[in-house]
């Protein structure tokens, strides 16, 4: 395989939008753009904000949630993890309905991730837990685990969660450094892979399983023999959230802006570069016809919709 050259550097995003909340992560459902925000309204110690649906340029429809956080789509339907600890199953069409909605547990859910075709994988933030739900006939919580702790009763907050198909493991990432591996018919971690920093986003498809961490690295696993990772690329920002891209990745590299990951000898590299936002980036993710990339920044309430063509 040939060398990849120097990363491109991309063009302003023609489109730009400012969200009337903070977005902090992104999925594109058909081809309208969703955005998960939430603001924190320190006076009343409440978060508000939810999903904003983008169509030609524009908020066509937005939802209220009590803060949105994190999104999994399915068709045209996305699962919702929100800033009050519910999950939520929203349909997307002109506009926004949630057809079931989780009582609030009082945390921050900070992933939701789909396993199968009727079940989710939930992080609950600062709990330090991870939880599995039903989603086939309304939304039954069925499993729940202490999954990461500094300490007895100190919990590490739980940023992302998956499920490995090479190994049926599910896996957590959290403010410890640990990405761990569970199977459910045990009472501690099948495994557990140290990380510079917090681990803050997992991606699981076959063949492997990337990480991205507060230590500014993409790294490769292969958890059927996870003793090393078997690629890893710095990205010069904490990698907060990762999506698949072709045979590559979409990195939110948080102050580095957007980066574009492709194969590489070795492993990974940086193929290109989106640094024209004004706030640390926490979302980016590609529509799969068009081949645009929507990226959101979360202070200055961006998303920038842009072509790395």
């Amino acid at each position: 395989m040939a060398a990849l050259t120097a990363p491109r550097t991309y063009a302003p995003a023609k489109i730009q939008l400012e969200l009337p909340n903070q977005p902090c992560a992104l999925a594109w459902v058909d081809d309208a753009l969703v955005a998960a925000t939430y603001d924190y309204v320190e006076a009343e110690g409440t978060r508000v904000g939810g999903l904003c649906l983008l169509r030609a340029e524009t908020i066509a429809a937005t939802l209220e949630l009590r803060g949105g956080y994190a999104l999994a789509p399915r068709g045209s339907q996305l699962a919702v993890a929100t800033a009050d600890g519910r999950v939520a199953l929203v349909d997307v069409a002109e506009t926004l309905t949630a057809s079931t909605l989780s009582e609030p547990k009082g945390h921050l859910f900070t992933d939701v991730v789909w396993d199968g075709t009727d079940a989710l994988i939930v992080a609950e933030g600062d709990s330090g837990r991870v939880s599995r739900w039903r989603a086939a006939d309304g939304l039954v919580e069925s499993h729940a685990w202490d999954a990461h702790a500094y300490a007895p009763g100190c919990p590490a907050e739980v940023w992302c969660v998956g499920r490995d198909p090479s190994t049926g493991l599910y896996v957590s990432g959290a403010d410890d450094g640990l990405l761990k591996g569970w199977d459910l018919r045990a009472s501690k971690p099948a495994l557990s892979l140290r990380h510079g920093a917090g681990v803050t986003a997992v991606l699981c498809d076959d063949g492997s399983v990337a990480t991205g961490s507060y230590d500014e690295s993409v790294r490769l696993w292969d958890l059927r023999a996870p003793a090393a990772p078997t690629a890893s690329l710095a990205v010069g920002g904490g990698a907060y959230a990762l999506a698949r891209d072709g045979d590559g990745y979409l990195a939110a590299c948080m102050g580095a802006g957007a980066r574009v990951l492709r194969a590489a000898p070795g492993g990974l590299a940086v193929a290109g570069i989106y640094d024209h936002h004004g706030s640390v980036v926490y979302g980016a993710v590609r529509h799969g016809a068009s081949r645009r990339i929507a990226s959101c920044s979360f202070y200055d309430r961006g998303v920038h919709v842009w072509s790395a063509v």
